[in-house]
């Protein structure tokens, strides 16, 4: 009888272990743009986590995550998608976003930040006044509107073509 109780709870053991170590499996897939084309350097992260990956050329990621995990991608110009990764193969589909950007400035380095949280005086020029120059050219008509911004032409010579 005590050998019994004994293999029960071996085999209780073990399977308890099984399902322990069976909770992450790897998840892949495919992301694609309305068109069907896939979609290099897309962000898939696991909600909740620090766990990452971006897709690779063909638009193919592979990510670890168990069933119950919500796996997010995000491109920039397309909507963000939270997708449950309950199978192993999880083939999105992104939509896009057309949203225009209202006030970004770059800054050294390239980092960029919106208008109001530089601490320096920022310069911008709006759209009317590009309308307002009546150039043929937007380069040209850039000139002058902006300090420090030198505008060459394709001769090398310094403003108006």
């Amino acid at each position: 009888m005590k050998t019994k109780l004994n293999g029960f709870l071996t085999l209780f053991i073990a399977l308890l272990v099984q399902i322990s170590f069976a909770q992450e499996r790897i998840v892949t897939g495919v992301v694609t743009d309305n068109s069907g084309l896939p979609i290099p350097g897309v962000n898939v992260l696991v909600k909740g986590t620090k766990l990452g990956t971006q897709t690779d050329f063909d638009g193919k990621f592979t990510i670890s995550a168990a069933p119950t995990q919500t796996l997010i991608f995000n491109y920039v110009g397309m909507k963000s998608q939270e997708i449950v990764a309950a199978s192993t193969t999880v083939n999105v589909k992104m939509k896009d976003d057309a949203v225009e950007l209202e006030g970004v400035v770059v800054t050294a380095l390239g980092v960029k930040k919106s208008e109001k949280a530089v601490t320096y005086a920022a310069q911008s020029v709006k759209g009317g006044a590009m309308t307002e120059a009546r150039e043929s050219n937007l380069v040209n008509a850039l000139s002058g509107r902006v300090a420090g911004v030198q505008v060459t032409n394709s001769s090398g010579a310094v403003g108006s073509s």
